[in-house]
């Protein structure tokens, strides 16, 4: 059968159609299209044998991982915290991406247990991550998991293989670097940068406001001796110190409080706020502990219904007044 001149143009099409096949194919093996895989990446602290709840506690400074190849980055989560401790479920966390997996890392931080600076530059081992999957389609995580004296460890996991767990890629020792108050202290908002400890004087300070603890005790005067119906405080990490039923009543070990929050009142219930300077309670509680005695440092707060809290600290027969960075008249509830 003789072919006619649309024949040939067939023939032609499908060989340009085969030809443009295999460049894109070959564009996406250059381009490792291929290697491309749903990741995502943690920051865990660990801490063997250790009950305390802020045992090493690490503030991140700066981090991400990078791939060289196509220069691609991944960098913590906005919403992710950057002060973790090995109690818990604390993690930083990063963003996930579709692309390569990472083959370089870069990381700054400060133990506050340890009150030093760590950093660490270093090259992944790229072939190994990938050998490690199962499972590509099954996404993965990238954990660092960071120990004290600067100790690093990374390992992958695959979220979707239950059976996977952990497998260890490489470990690496993190150098001591020099460090400034500022790098802990600011934390940016919607591109600003806000000071969340404007008095704190030094990194050591920094540390010893976040995990120094002390015996002490709340007492509440309320006006005509009306009852508390609930009381709540906070560290100055951010989380909370209450426990159940908890009325700070009882002599504990705690951490220094950021903030109380006190609801009180019998027919009329009113709520009271009070927030504190870091420099100056980290100051008194330093200057009370001095004093030679068993008795525990005590808070005392004197609530008004119509006038601002007051709030002193004292040990020993020694008192110091601690001022309110937002002080406010008590809020007058619905009934």
């Amino acid at each position: 059968m003789k072919k006619t001149t649309i024949d040939y143009l067939n023939f032609c099409l499908a060989g340009v159609f085969i030809v443009l096949v295999l460049l894109y194919g070959i564009a996406l093996l250059k381009k490792k299209e291929f290697n491309k895989v749903s990741w995502s990446a943690k920051i865990v602290s660990k801490e063997l044998n250790s009950k305390d709840d802020k045992a090493n506690m690490l503030k991140i400074i700066d981090v991400v991982f990078i791939n060289t190849f196509n220069h691609s980055k991944n960098t913590l989560h906005f919403d992710s915290p950057k002060l973790i401790v090995s109690k818990g479920s604390d993690s930083a966390y990063f963003w996930t991406q579709d692309d390569l997996l990472p083959d370089s890392l870069s990381i700054k931080y400060f133990s506050v247990n340890e009150k030093k600076f760590y950093q660490l530059n270093t090259k992944l081992h790229l072939e190994k991550m990938q050998n490690s999957l199962e499972n590509k389609n099954e996404g993965a995580d990238v954990k660092m998991e960071i120990q004290t004296k600067g100790k690093i460890s990374v390992m992958i996991e695959q979220p979707g293989n239950k059976n996977f767990g952990s497998k260890l890629i490489q470990s690496f020792q993190a150098k001591e670097v020099q460090g400034t108050l500022r790098m802990l202290v600011y934390s940016q908002y919607e591109r600003k940068e806000y000071n969340d400890f404007p008095s704190l004087k030094d990194v050591s300070d920094y540390s010893d406001i976040l995990i120094q603890k002390y015996p002490w005790i709340v007492k509440i005067e309320t006006e005509n001796t009306e009852k508390i119906s609930e009381i709540s405080a906070y560290a100055f990490d951010g989380k909370s110190m209450r426990t159940d039923n908890e009325t700070f009543e009882d002599v504990k070990l705690r951490n220094l409080p950021n903030r109380f929050s006190i609801d009180w009142g019998n027919t009329q219930r009113y709520g009271s706020n009070y927030s504190f300077d870091s420099q100056e309670i980290l100051n008194a509680f330093k200057d009370l502990n001095q004093i030679k005695s068993n008795e525990p440092i005590l808070i005392t707060f004197k609530l008004l219904k119509n006038a601002y809290p007051k709030a002193e600290i004292s040990k020993g027969g020694k008192t110091i007044p601690l001022k309110d960075l937002y002080p406010d008249i008590p809020t007058k509830y619905a009934r």
